[in-house]
């Protein structure tokens, strides 16, 4: 019973979360529906800064493929890695500044969302963990590449 919960579990934050970061970039680019503003004056000021630097653009971007990662079920744990900037900049941004309540439910719904499919695919993580390490050049052995697919 709890493997078929935690199958489909991982598999709803996956599809929901791949679907809500692919949607939410297409909609900066493609204009779905309008952009929350931020009212609070320090939070226009990020925005602002953000902007400027085009930073959203990155982001948005970075949202298009991490989205398109989690929803095709490819390359998923390069997905997580691409979002949880931007996931955490949004939460960041939205919950200590944004005044509606359910603004701030969603964000803190998708960063443990983010977190939950960090924990389900955290073997593919552990090896970066290593203290110590020494390198190993891709020109070495170009052959480990083809082979990690």
């Amino acid at each position: 019973m709890w493997r078929t919960i935690e199958k489909y579990g991982v598999a709803f934050c996956r599809y929901y979360l791949g679907g809500f970061n692919l949607i939410s970039g297409l909609n900066y680019f493609v204009l779905f529906w309008p952009q929350p503003k931020v009212t609070d004056v320090t939070g226009n000021e990020f925005v602002i800064a953000a902007m400027d630097l085009n930073l959203f653009t990155y982001a948005k971007i970075f949202e298009i493929i991490g989205g398109a990662c989690l929803v095709f079920n490819r390359f998923v744990p390069l997905g997580l890695v691409l979002l949880m900037p931007v996931t955490m900049n949004i939460f960041l941004v939205n919950v200590p500044w944004s005044p509606l309540p359910h603004v701030q439910l969603s964000v803190t719904r998708n960063l443990l969302m983010h977190l939950i499919l960090l924990a389900a695919y955290a073997n593919y993580f552990y090896p970066m963990l290593k203290a110590k390490t020494a390198p190993q050049p891709v020109w070495r052995d170009p052959s480990r590449i083809w082979r990690s697919f």
